[in-house]
């Protein structure tokens, strides 16, 4: 709304205020009369005193006029102030080639990158972030900042499409570090996190690198395929040794991506740093958190532009002042003493700054509060809040499950691990609470990799809670996953025939085909929960499991 707007209906409002208390106070004045002349009326007509009547809407109307003119008052001044602060500089080099892509890591090797740094970027608040891509080529993607929202859309937009020329070439990326570094001769205090899964890195000739040097590994040594999706379409499939898709992942010409674990960790004592395998912990980056705290921060001067608005705040006291007259008036004109009122009033006034509020609960605000922070997904606060909880509620298992969400989304499996064990132990633990810590058992072992695991935990999740239809799911998806996963040689022989007869297969058989015996286990775990019943429930969509208290 413009100024001239909010000053005209400002100007309607006083004008209209003094046309009502006029007519008000004409009323209580020709009241007054009329019971002066006819005492008789006074048990039926109720007046007010017509001084403090006519103080008190003028105290009414001058606290609305100085507020209206608090408008004209305002006086927009620009300001240049330099302000210092201490940082270090953090330089991400990012490889951005296709086998990035690869799914030995869910969902693949870059996206689980942006999600770890995305969850440390409020542990780095203060200090500059910046972002070097690589594959075939490099470039500077992320100019050095300390804006932690500008660094969050960058790591965002990251994708393996970002560098046209393909290939891994970490040297031209390291080049192009030590070219930032000589930019900024006068920092000090910097780190230099190189992320990558090694491939292809061998033969090239390493610059050297100054300051320290954190080197992030990212994939398995067994590997995965590598999946690639046109953005605009959605189309895509697995990559194969002929540069063609296609759309199992299975096939024997499909390219498999290894992490090169040796090559990693010769790059990190190469340039007397750390290496640590981001795949499914995030140790890498708690070693990063704890260096950049542990070194000594560059002193940074950073001018500042920005507009001073003042010269109001004399009315809008005043005006607090008139309001407070008005007040005081209608008490007198109640006929009570405003002595009381007066006196809290400078009592408020003058302790002020001494005035706490107190919680009636604080634990369980504590935990309203983390609820709410995992709601808006900001997992690291929600797990604050539910630790400090615990200084006010002990011994509850509910507050333990809660926890241990926060863990698991924050990548925090071995913490997450722990903590539903010990609701599982818990005597206070009621079987619904304990069929949601299996569950989440059986995620985390699903993210390890850790397949039977997985299942054993979403059976006995089942067995705690048969409505878990969270757990029905994830088990149908993982025994169709091992059945896909049968030889297809095997798959062949089963088709033509071969042992068809049932009485005539022998128990050793079993023994030296692995992939049978663990699939006929597997078959007798879920026994008591059929594809059919598990199938029953298609319309559910998505279910929540974390649900808190």
């Amino acid at each position: 709304m413009e100024l001239k707007t909010v000053v005209l209906l400002g100007s309607f409002t006083i004008f209209l205020g003094i046309l009502v208390t006029s007519i008000k106070i004409y009323i209580n004045f020709k009241a007054t009369q009329l019971i002066n002349r006819q005492p008789v009326l006074k048990t039926r007509i109720s007046t007010s005193n017509q001084f403090l009547l006519f103080l008190r809407y003028l105290s009414l109307l001058c606290a609305l006029i100085l507020c209206l003119l608090s408008l004209y008052k305002i006086k927009s001044i620009d300001v240049e102030s330099t302000k210092e602060f201490e940082s270090t500089d953090i330089l991400f080099v990012v490889d951005v080639s296709l086998s990035m892509n690869a799914i030995d890591v869910k969902p693949n090797r870059l996206k689980r990158f942006q999600d770890l740094i995305l969850r440390t970027l409020p542990e780095l608040k203060g200090n500059r972030i910046g972002i070097i891509v690589f594959a075939g080529q490099s470039f500077s993607f992320c100019p050095m900042t300390t804006d932690l929202s500008a660094v969050s859309d960058y790591i965002q937009s990251l994708g393996v499409e970002m560098v046209g020329t393909k290939g891994t070439n970490l040297a031209v990326a390291l080049e192009r570090v030590g070219k930032v570094r000589k930019k900024n001769q006068g920092i000090q205090s910097s780190v230099t996190v190189i992320v990558t899964d090694g491939e292809d890195h061998e033969k090239q000739s390493l610059p050297d690198l100054e300051k320290e040097v954190i080197v992030w590994g990212i994939g398995t040594e067994e590997g995965g395929p590598i999946e690639f999706r046109d953005p605009s379409t959605g189309k895509g499939g697995f990559v194969t040794y002929d540069s063609n898709l296609v759309d199992s992942p299975y096939g024997d010409n499909v390219i498999v991506s290894k992490l090169n674990k040796e090559y990693l960790e010769f790059l990190a004592e190469k340039y007397n740093g750390e290496y640590s395998n981001i795949s499914f912990y995030p140790d890498g980056s708690s070693i990063l958190i704890d260096k950049v705290k542990m070194m000594k921060k560059n002193k940074i001067q950073r001018l500042e532009k920005f507009k001073n608005e003042d010269g109001a705040h004399p009315y809008l006291l005043l005006s607090l002042l008139f309001f407070l007259f008005e007040r005081i008036f209608s008490i007198g004109i109640q006929k009570k003493s405003p002595l009381k009122m007066i006196a809290l009033l400078f009592f408020l006034l003058l302790f002020q700054n001494r005035i706490e509020a107190w919680e009636l609960d604080p634990g369980g605000n504590a935990v309203e509060r983390g609820v709410k922070s995992y709601q808006n997904q900001n997992f690291s606060e929600s797990q604050k809040e539910f630790s400090n909880a615990k200084e006010y509620i002990q011994d509850d298992p509910r507050l333990l499950y809660n926890e241990s969400a926060s863990a698991y989304q924050l990548g925090k499996y071995k913490e997450a691990k722990e903590l539903s064990e010990k609701i599982l132990s818990h005597p206070k633990a009621n079987s619904n609470l304990k069929s949601k810590a299996n569950l989440t058992l059986g995620n985390i072992f699903s993210k390890l990799g850790q397949k039977e695991n997985a299942l054993n935990s979403y059976v006995e999740s089942l067995k705690q809670n048969p409505n878990q239809l969270a757990a029905k799911k994830n088990i149908e998806h993982l025994t169709k996953k091992n059945q896909s996963n049968l030889n297809p040689s095997e798959n062949q022989k089963q088709g033509n025939g071969e042992n068809s007869n049932p009485s005539e297969s022998k128990p050793q058989n079993d023994k030296t085909n692995p992939s049978k015996q663990k699939q006929s286990d597997i078959d007798r775990m879920f026994e008591p929960f059929s594809n059919d019943s598990i199938l029953k429930n298609k319309r559910g969509g998505p279910i929540d499991n974390e649900k808190f208290w």
